[in-house]
């Protein structure tokens, strides 16, 4: 009898060690599905936050190009303004030499006959 009583005495004992082992094995279940968690977490912010940086990079270099297309065409127009201002001052440079021929042939003429 006395081994019956020993192993009811032991039985509650094993029943502890058996749920303790139990709430282990549940606690690193929870621990490797919190880290399984973790690491989805992580690297969906990884993904999500390199589309943002594209899409920002990719937002940057359309207004660059909008920004240089609008410098060129700024550039183009003031060139163009120059070209016509600089083609308008040397027709009226021209108008003007050109009403001014018959003085400079008679001013010529005259300095030759005095010359001679």
């Amino acid at each position: 009898m006395s081994h019956a009583v020993e192993e009811e005495s032991i039985s509650p004992e094993a029943a502890i060690l058996a749920e303790i082992k139990e709430a282990e094995k549940k606690a690193d279940e929870i621990v490797e599905r919190a880290k399984l968690q973790k690491d989805s977490i992580t690297q969906d912010a990884k993904a999500n936050s390199s589309k943002l940086i594209l899409a920002r990079e990719d937002e940057l270099r359309k207004t660059k190009e909008k920004k240089i297309m609008e410098f060129r065409d700024k550039a183009r127009l003031l060139s163009e303004e120059k070209l016509a201002e600089g083609k308008l001052l040397a027709k009226q440079i021209k108008a003007k030499s050109e009403k001014n021929i018959p003085k400079a042939v008679e001013f010529v003429l005259k300095k030759f006959e005095e010359m001679i």
